[in-house]
């Protein structure tokens, strides 16, 4: 008896563990499935017509039931299940039943009769062109006899057209819904007909926002100087207004706050900028002119000083320039600057970097030699040159040249000194105790600063006036500084890290970047007591378009 049970017992143990089994198995088939979805589970078919709907997803092997073959007959192929209306006299309701290979199941309930009323999903909307998600709505045929027509609504052989919305019924007859889009301001009636000479209307009123209107639309903007500016007023739009193309940033920087766009200069050129507003309306281009009427420098004086911070350089460029100079360390070096000295003054700075590495001028007899010098740390570098370096109340071009690959004692090839296109000697004194093997754009005391103007205390001033100042990651040669001297005659100089032209011609508070690059770097404009940016009067700009620089 013993053993009858433990039989027994062992057996149910074996069933039950077959059944786990087939229960995974079933998990497994079933982790597959998806869900059984038809387009529509309600429809209205004419009796004697036929309509099809669509099975969205599910798992194959698809069978169709009807529940009323007198009302309505069903076969399948592939996804798309085919109904058919048995002709009648009287109103009738059937179920259709889909079933896939997992035996999930969808109903269709299915109306037919003799004749319908023709309805539709909506008979009256308002549309806005073109405003994206809001131009456009779309119609379904909700009750109707099939062979549909759809057009516009016409009371007699001279009826025009309304052109403020387009029609789009290309799927009517599979999907029985069709598209109307806004596209001008108007109103229209669209007609849709059956085969059994039903109708039905759709009302549509289309608004049209305000298109984007500025006050320089006709005549466009002239702006006649370089960092001159001017605002546009947008007369008319719909709000929110952007941005949309800038037009070319090297030719013009915008602004825009509320309706005003403020545009301004950055070198001569002609370009265009557009705007958008909430109703995604763009505006037409509105033309940017920037054509100076003159040059202009700056007279610096006893008042201003300009300087720059290579920190501050930006641009998509910035990251190969750091990388190609190793962080502004630059092993050869080139300084420029288009000037006019007006009166000798104590220590002068003509261009450069306090504690580091700077141009000056002397600080002995009186400071009236009119001698230059150029100071390294600490004073460990120390070069003079002699008397009468240059004129005052003449223009002249000063460039320094540097190759950290001579020696420490060579200071008259590591050091070269130019100006009106001719070498300067040091002569007068000499100091080599430091060996620079690169000039580091970032060192220095002033923060850092590289500075024209101005330096270390409030006593520095350039006394006169500066044209254009630049800056090169090569030695650039005496016929190259001859040649471009009073203007930058080369297209794609190589080694132009920084340019500054200081012919704003306009009151500003900064100068800008001139290379014409993907990077660029902006000239603070400052008082001579304080580092922090000033505006610079029109009243200190003056004419310079007669300067020439007289090479000797």
């Amino acid at each position: 008896m013993k053993f009858v049970k433990f039989f027994f017992f062992a057996s149910l143990l074996a069933l039950s563990a077959c059944g786990d089994e087939d229960d995974n198995k079933d998990n497994v088939t079933s982790s597959n499935m998806v869900e059984l979805r038809v387009d529509f589970t309600e429809i209205n078919i004419a009796q004697g017509d036929e309509r099809t709907v669509n099975i969205l997803s599910g798992n194959g092997d698809y069978v169709v039931t009807s529940a009323n073959e007198e009302v309505v007959t069903a076969e399948v192929d592939g996804n798309i299940v085919k109904l058919k209306a048995v002709e009648g006299k009287n109103d009738a309701q059937s179920v259709v039943y889909v079933k896939d290979k997992y035996d999930q199941r969808v109903k269709i309930f299915v109306n037919t009769a003799a004749t319908f009323d023709l309805k539709l999903s909506q008979n009256l909307f308002t549309l806005y062109s073109q405003v994206e998600g809001a131009d456009e709505a779309t119609v379904r045929i909700y009750t109707g006899n099939g062979g549909y027509t759809v057009g516009f609504h016409q009371e007699g052989d001279d009826t025009v057209f309304p052109t403020c919305v387009e029609i789009n019924a290309d799927d009517l007859e599979e999907t029985e819904m069709f598209t109307i889009k806004g596209v001008a301001q108007g109103s229209a009636e669209i007609e849709v007909k059956d085969q059994q000479g039903k109708t039905a209307y759709v009302t549509v009123n289309v608004i049209a926002p305000k298109p984007i209107l500025t006050d320089a639309d006709e005549e466009g903007v002239l702006i006649k100087a370089n960092q001159g500016s001017t605002q546009v007023k947008i007369t008319s739009g719909n709000g929110e207004y952007q941005i949309c193309d800038a037009g070319d940033p090297k030719i013009i920087r915008l602004e825009i706050y509320g309706n005003v766009v403020t545009v301004t200069g950055r070198k001569a050129g002609t370009t265009s900028f557009t705007v958008t507003d909430a109703k995604k309306q763009v505006s037409k281009p509105v033309q940017v002119t920037i054509a100076p009427e003159g040059r202009y420098a700056m007279n610096l004086g006893r008042n201003y000083a300009v300087w720059a911070h290579f920190g501050e350089m930006t641009g998509e460029g910035l990251e190969a320039i750091k990388e190609k100079t190793n962080g502004f360390k630059l092993t050869q070096m080139t300084w420029e600057i288009v000037t006019r000295v007006d009166e000798t003054n104590w220590l002068q700075t003509f261009m450069g970097k306090e504690g580091y590495f700077i141009l000056r001028g002397g600080d002995w007899e009186n400071y009236k030699g009119r001698q230059m010098e150029l100071v390294g740390i600490s004073d460990n570098l120390k070069l003079r040159t002699g008397h009468g370096a240059f004129e005052l109340g003449e223009w002249m071009h000063i460039a320094l040249v540097v190759d950290c690959s001579k020696g420490q004692h060579d200071y008259s090839n590591k050091y070269k000194l130019y100006v009106n296109g001719k070498q300067v000697a040091w002569s007068d004194q000499q100091k080599t105790d430091i060996d620079y093997s690169a000039i580091d754009l970032c060192a220095g005391n002033d923060g850092g600063r590289i500075t024209i103007g101005k330096a270390s205390d409030n006593r520095r001033f350039l006394c006169g006036a500066i044209l254009e100042a630049r800056i090169w990651t090569v030695c650039r040669t005496e016929e190259q500084l001859i040649e471009n001297a009073m203007k930058l005659k080369e297209e794609h100089p190589e080694g132009l890290l920084a340019r500054w032209d200081f012919s704003a011609g306009a009151p500003v508070s900064y100068i800008d970047d001139g290379t014409n690059s993907d990077h660029e770097l902006l000239m603070h404009i400052c008082k001579y007591d304080s580092w922090g940016d000033v505006e610079f009067p029109m009243s200190s700009f003056e004419d310079a378009s007669s300067i020439e620089v007289p090479f000797r």
